[in-house]
């Protein structure tokens, strides 16, 4: 018996949570596509903009195919999820939070992050002498992949 990794060419899903729009640009086979779809963790919408059913999305479908907080969530680790798990009201991380942990959200576009007046800033801004400087914070797209863990009422 053989464990088949979750979730299916997970490189295609790392692309889209990367993109600026949450566009799943390749998907690889039609039978990973649907996988994706039947899993909830991508989505496409008709032409009138509704979401479809995945059993219809890849027939009737138009336009691109869309990653979901579920599909993001998906190419996480257990450090990484946590991570998300634990960020406070504001959305920001906790300051145990590791740097690999935080680079690799961060390219995800899952954390960005700020300095003391809340601008984004394109790194942590340690310069190797005095530390970090700026604290991750989730994105829209890290506090959807924080929200699919959590039970919906």
């Amino acid at each position: 018996m053989t464990d088949n990794p979750y979730p299916p060419a997970p490189k295609h899903l790392r692309a889209a949570c990367a993109h600026p729009s949450g566009h799943l640009t390749s998907h690889g086979s039609r039978t990973t596509l649907q996988v994706y779809l039947n899993d909830g963790l991508v989505y496409r919408n008709d032409s009138d903009g509704y979401r479809l059913p995945p059993e219809t999305a890849q027939e009737q479908g138009v336009g691109p195919y869309l990653i979901t907080g579920a599909g993001r969530r998906s190419i996480l680790n257990d450090t990484q999820q946590a991570a998300l798990d634990s960020a406070d009201a504001d959305g920001a991380l906790p300051p145990d939070v590791s740097w690999p942990t935080a680079v690799a959200l961060a390219r995800l576009v899952l954390v960005e992050y700020r300095d003391a007046d809340g601008a984004p800033q394109p790194t942590d801004g340690d310069d190797g002498r005095t530390g970090p400087k700026h604290r991750p914070f989730l994105t829209p797209a890290g506090v959807d992949a924080a929200r699919a863990a959590k039970p919906h009422p």
